[in-house]
């Protein structure tokens, strides 16, 4: 009895010890591959930095499964009225709203100034390698209809901000720079301080130690 309570305790201990020292990988906070009934993509973090915005933009959020579900959801019941103008579709270019299990995705998620959650979709039909896919936002010129975003609002069901790359040779484009904040130089300290290891900085009249 005594050897199968220590038996008992020692694996306890091995599980709260591996409970204790289990890290979530760094990658499942950056991006999660999503799969669903005919889509496949990656959906980034809130954390994730982008260079663009959302018209209203509050801030960000990281899409769950059933977010992404509902807007594709969305988008594949009203994209062929939203795409009834067939922008940069002719020719040879494919009709976007015929071909929708072709594109692999891209999800980037925002909260607008009135709370509503707004889901930016990429959608790209080409050879791109999966792990870069899921390395960032792949944002291209040319290429027509094999490249396209837009835009879903989930709480008013709105699929809006339909975008289709223009015709020509397709190109990957860099990230945009995003401008910093302008810093002014420092003034000169004519009462230089000293930082305790607390870090609470004192003045000379402080200084003893």
């Amino acid at each position: 009895m005594k050897k199968m309570f220590l038996s008992l305790l020692t694996l306890a201990t091995i599980c709260y010890a591996h409970t204790q020292e289990y890290v979530v990988p760094e990658e499942k906070w950056n991006y999660e591959e999503i799969s669903g009934n005919n889509y496949h993509g990656y959906s980034f973090h809130k954390n994730w930095a982008v260079d663009f915005i959302v018209e209203n933009q509050e801030g960000r959020y990281t899409p769950t499964d059933i977010d992404i579900a509902k807007a594709e959801r969305l988008i594949q019941k009203k994209i062929a009225y939203v795409n009834r103008n067939h922008e940069n579709q002719e020719g040879r270019c494919p009709i976007i709203d015929e071909h929708m299990h072709r594109y692999e995705r891209q999800y980037v998620g925002f909260v607008d100034l009135n709370g509503a959650h707004i889901i930016w979709v990429n959608f790209l039909w080409d050879d791109t390698p999966q792990n870069l896919l899921k390395k960032d936002i792949v944002r291209t010129s040319g290429g027509c209809g094999r490249y396209w975003h837009i835009k879903c609002n989930l709480d008013t069901e709105k699929v809006y901000g339909l975008e289709v790359n223009e015709a020509g040779e397709a190109k990957f484009l860099p990230r945009r720079p995003n401008k910093g904040p302008r810093i002014s130089k420092p003034k000169r300290d004519h009462n230089p301080q000293r930082i305790r290891k607390s870090g609470i900085i004192h003045s000379n009249a402080e200084k003893q130690f």
